[in-house]
């Protein structure tokens, strides 16, 4: 596991354990004085803390997380260009291989339905994954670290020939 997946995991790990930590002494609390008459002043300033706490806590996952979002990234003057097209069933892959170190601009286009673009390696480890939608070009930008051969699946289904739509490419050093 990478350490941005590492760091992902353990911020919602922390969360997810205060968050089970919150409903437990919530619970515990709702039980403890059943016999007293409820405090409504005491019951709204609790939720109004409890709503900060919460809205905290998810500010607090958003600035841990979103520096990792891929999207935005661009291939500059010296990115490679990869133009791919989907259609029922197959990718129309360039027959060209690719440079390892250099930003690669992936260019798709579907000739006739959504299509899901997904990037394996030789380990068949998920690199990316990038929905092609029909009459519109989606944009990816992705940086190979290792030369090898890189497999392609389709990860939306497309038709009956779904589970044939593969294709790969070369990334050599």
């Amino acid at each position: 596991m990478g350490r941005i997946a590492i760091i992902i995991a353990v911020s919602y790990g922390i969360l997810g354990g205060l968050a089970v930590l919150v409903i437990a002494v919530l619970v515990w609390s709702s039980t403890v004085g059943r016999n007293k008459q409820t405090n409504l002043h005491k019951l709204a300033d609790r939720e109004k803390t409890w709503f900060g706490i919460v809205v905290v806590m998810l500010v607090a996952l958003l600035f841990a997380t979103i520096w990792f979002t891929p999207y935005g990234n661009s291939a500059g003057t010296n990115g490679q260009r990869f133009p791919v097209k989907a259609e029922q069933f197959a990718f129309i892959v360039p027959g060209r291989t690719l440079k390892v170190g250099e930003p690669v601009r992936f260019e798709l286009t579907s000739a006739d339905v959504n299509h899901g673009f997904a990037v394996f390696d030789s380990s068949n480890v998920l690199l990316f994954q990038i929905q092609v939608i029909p009459g519109a070009t989606s944009e990816y930008v992705y940086t190979f670290k290792k030369p090898g051969t890189y497999h392609i699946l389709c990860f939306e289904y497309c038709g009956v020939g779904h589970d044939e739509m593969k294709g790969e490419f070369t990334v050599r050093g």
